[in-house]
Formats: structure tokens, sequence, C-alpha cells
């Protein structure tokens, strides 16, 4: 009894203690050498991830291995109890397995969740190894690198007993050792199912190249590229424009869709001289709205210039809150709203843009006919065999009523045939979220979506996408200028027609330019000239 419990205390501290002790100053010795590799640092961010994922199983495995051999190999007095012998190192396995489930499933995939924190504390031995490894923001690792180093323990000490034929060949000892290679199994199905994004999208980019992958531009990501801003990145003229709004009451304000945001950004900042005078003089100050400013600042006058979206935009313009917003055309809904406060919408086209149609690069699928985008989206096709793919299942995904995409899809492609309902797998709620399920690998040949080419490929860069031709056609700022690219879309300024504010009018008329025009040029749309 005696040596059981010995064998026992010395299993579980062979485990839960040396690996961690022994793993730790392995791993921080393994970081100083690859800091002196600076390729390693033009590796795209999932490539580096898979890397990581990978040296988190080998390296502890083997760690955990070579732990697990030498205990086995000095250990005097085996216990003849299998169940001493080959459950004993079963607990710590399960134990992390348990603590890992929960961490996973309650923090939802959150790996700044407090779970994680519960997660690193459940063995002080792991700690500062956790610590590193959270710091690094790869979190992931941790139960990757745990639960390994124990597989590891247990694939050493049966190396061992087999090499000196020291296994218990009883049915019983049989038995225990097909239950400790099923659990191990499931921990690595565990482990690579738990991962399978971060590892999908890694072998994506070593195929690919670098994973640009991109969700929705938030307020955030604007504001980098806002007016007046340094370093935003925005078009600008040769010399100064021939409009100049130097009075703060004399400008109109401007509000509209992501995708324009670029363009009315360039306007604001080669016109309003004014409120690029007050900016330089108030960016420094902490009682101000300062860092929301022409994004979502409710402070004027860095509330002048806004970006609602296009639900939002209209809906501002039809409530007199704003003067002219930069959109795709209105939604049905849209224009009865400003039709029930007596108002109408006037549109003037100040640019040209493709309404693209995109699949996963892993789709072989080149090009769709108009009257096949439509069946698809109709829900008559489903299958990617019957437009030239493949035995795939087809996700056709969409964005919300009112968006702006979603209004050029109905108004333009489909005209007056009836849309599929979106389900919650197909229904995206921004224009980056559809990009981004679309380029999932889990949806590689199933999956097609919809955006605007400028939003879609100068806003969010992702190169798991392509573009569809359309009738054998493909959007190119050539077939939109020339419009033979079917889905050729204008950009609208939009305004009410109540409104005569005489200095909205001056606006829209430099806008269209050549100098406005330029500036539609060089952010990168097809000016309307």
């Amino acid at each position: 009894m005696k040596s059981n419990r010995s064998y026992i205390v010395s299993s579980l501290a062979a485990q839960m203690i040396m690996i961690p002790v022994i793993l730790t100053p392995l791993f921080i010795a393994m970081l100083s050498i690859a800091g002196q590799f600076p390729g390693l640092a033009q590796l795209g961010k999932s490539t580096f991830r898979l890397i990581a994922i990978l040296a988190a199983f080998f390296g502890p495995f083997v760690v955990g291995g070579t732990v697990g051999y030498v205990f086995s190999k000095r250990s005097k007095e085996k216990p003849e109890s299998p169940k001493v012998r080959y459950l004993t190192p079963l607990f710590p396995i399960l134990y992390a397995l348990i603590f890992a489930v929960l961490a996973v499933t309650l923090s939802k995939g959150n790996y700044n969740s407090q779970w994680w924190g519960i997660y690193a504390f459940k063995n002080p031995f792991f700690i500062i190894f956790d610590f590193i490894i959270a710091f690094m923001g790869l979190h992931f690792v941790m139960p990757v690198a745990e639960l390994s180093g124990y597989l590891g323990f247990v694939g050493g000490l049966l190396l061992n007993e087999r090499a000196t034929k020291a296994s218990i060949k009883n049915e019983m000892g049989k038995k225990l050792k097909i239950i400790l290679a099923g659990v191990s199994i499931l921990v690595v199905i565990f482990l690579g199912a738990s991962n399978r994004e971060i590892i999908g999208n890694g072998f994506l980019e070593l195929r690919y190249g670098e994973v640009t992958v991109g969700n929705d531009l938030t307020e955030f990501d604007l504001i980098k590229i806002a007016p007046f801003k340094e370093n935003n990145g925005l078009a600008r003229l040769d010399g100064e424009a021939s409009l100049q709004f130097e009075e703060l009451e004399e400008m109109p304000r401007l509000d509209g869709a992501t995708a324009a945001y670029p363009v009315y950004g360039a306007f604001v900042e080669s016109v309003y001289k004014g409120l690029g005078e007050y900016y330089e003089a108030n960016k420094d100050s902490h009682e101000k709205d300062v860092y929301m400013a022409f994004v979502e600042s409710k402070q004027y006058p860095f509330n002048i210039v806004q970006c609602s979206k296009t639900n939002g935009a209209y809906e501002r313009l039809i409530n007199g809150q704003t003067d002219i917003i930069f959109v795709a055309e209105p939604s049905k809904a849209q224009v009865e709203m400003s039709k029930e406060k007596g108002d109408e919408f006037v549109l003037t086209p100040i640019g040209y843009e493709a309404f693209v149609f995109f699949t996963n690069i892993k789709n072989p699928v080149e090009n769709l006919s108009i009257q096949e985008i439509q069946d698809i989206y109709a829900g008559k096709i489903t299958n990617w065999r019957d437009v030239g793919g493949a035995n795939k299942k087809i996700l056709p995904y969409q964005r919300p009523e009112n968006s702006g995409s979603q209004t050029v899809m109905e108004n333009k492609v489909m005209k007056d045939r009836t849309m599929l309902e979106p389900t919650k797998e197909t229904y995206a709620g921004g224009m980056g979220e559809i990009i981004s399920q679309v380029s999932n690998y889990k949806n590689a040949k199933n999956a097609i979506g919809y955006s605007f080419m400028y939003y879609s490929s100068s806003m969010i860069k992702n190169n798991q996408i392509k573009y569809i031709s359309v009738n054998g056609v493909k959007p190119t700022p050539e077939t939109v200028r020339n419009k033979e690219y079917p889905f050729t879309v204008p950009v609208y300024a939009v305004t009410l027609k109540s409104n005569t504010n005489e200095n909205v009018s001056k606006f829209l008329e430099w806008v269209l330019s050549d100098e406005g025009q330029n500036l539609i040029e060089k952010t990168g749309y097809v000016s309307a000239r």
C-alpha cells in the first residue's frame, strides 16, 4: 500500500510539477533564440499562430515524454495494480481537460475572459508559463502546451515499459491502456477542434499568402483616417481648393456610408478650412471630444462631419440632422420615410463603383450569369455543381434590410424577384462580416457574398476572396469606367428637396468640378465624368 501511495505521489509530481518546471525555462530560452531570427517577424499573423500551436503541442510532448520515460525507468517499485499504474497518469489529463473545456465553452472564444485566468491558476507550477503566453497574446496555447505535456508523459511511460518489457499484460492492464489511449485521442481531437480556425487560417496563409481577413471597420478604424488627423492617408489636391469654407456656420453637415468616408473625408480636408484650423487649435484639449472628432462626436463643431453608416445616415438626413449624405441609392422603405415627412430625396451621382460578388479563393467557379445569381439568391439554384462548381451546397450570404449593399442587391440585381430569407448562418450584419464569413476556411467551397469593390479591396483587404465575373466581365476600374460591368452603380450625394441652403449647392457643384472629381479618382472610385 505504501509503495502504491509513493508511486501515485511521485507520478503526479512528475507530471504536474516537473513538466512545467522544465518546460518554462526551455520556453524562455526558445523565445530568446527565436528573437535572433528577423525572418520570424515577417510571418503573417495566422502563420505565426499556426507555428505557435504546433510548437506548443510537439515541444511539451517531447518534454513530457522525456519526463515520463525517465520516471518509469527510475521507478524501482512499480505497482502491480493496473489501476494504480495506468489510472494515475490519467488524472492530470482529465483535470486539465475539464478546466480547458469549461474555459473554451464559458468564454465563448474570448481569450480575455476571466475563465482563462481561472484556468491559468489551476496548476500553480504552470502560472509563469501561462502568463508569458498570455502576455504574447497567445492564450490559446495554454491548454495545448499543458495537455500535450501530460500526453507525452503517458507516451514516455508506456514506451519505457515496452522497451523493458515491464508492462502489465493481464486483461485489466490491457483494458486500462486502451482507455488511456482513447482519452489521449479525445484530447488531441479537442485541441484540434477548439483551435480549428487558427489552424485552418494558418494553412490558408501558407498556401495563398498573408491572410488579411477583415471584420467590419469600426469607429476606431475610421478615427485613424478622419480629416485633419495625422497620417490619415486621405487623397489630396496638388494645391488649394477653389472653394473654401472658413466659418463653421457655413459648412454643410455631412454623413454617409463607411465605404464613402474616405471620399467625403478628403472633400472636408480640402474645403473646410475653418474646421481644420479649429481642430488644430483644440486637438490637445482634454475637455473636448477630440478623439471621436468627425466620426462619432456629438460635440459641435466636431459633429459637423460624421459616419453613421448607410441606414443611420438616411435616418439623420430625413430628420434634418445633416445636410448631405454620401451613400448608395435609398431603399423603398427609406423613400417612404422621406415622403411621410413631406419631403423627397435629391440624388446627385458623384462617382461610380462596382457592386461585386465574391467567393472564397478555393471555390473553382469563376463566372456567373445575372440569371444564375438571381436564381442562387431566389433559392432556385442551391448547389455549386449547377453552375460549374463542386458538388457543394451554396451558402448565399446577405446583409440587413436598408443597408446600402442590400438595397442595391434588391433594386439592381434581383429587381422583381423575391430573395431568400437569410438564415442565422447566412446573415451578415456588417459589410466586413460578410467578407469575413465568405473568406472563412470552413466556408471555403460553399459561400458567396456581395459588397462594393472599393470597400472590399481598399478598406477591408482580404486575400481569401475572389471576385466573380458577371456575364463574363470582371469588375475592374476599366469595366466600371466604360460601364461594361453589369452592376456598375453610382455613388450618390443625397440631399433633401426642402434644403435650400446655398452652401449645400456650392459644395455639390465643387464636388462635381474637376477638383472634386480628381479627389474621387485619387481615392479609388471612378469619377462621374
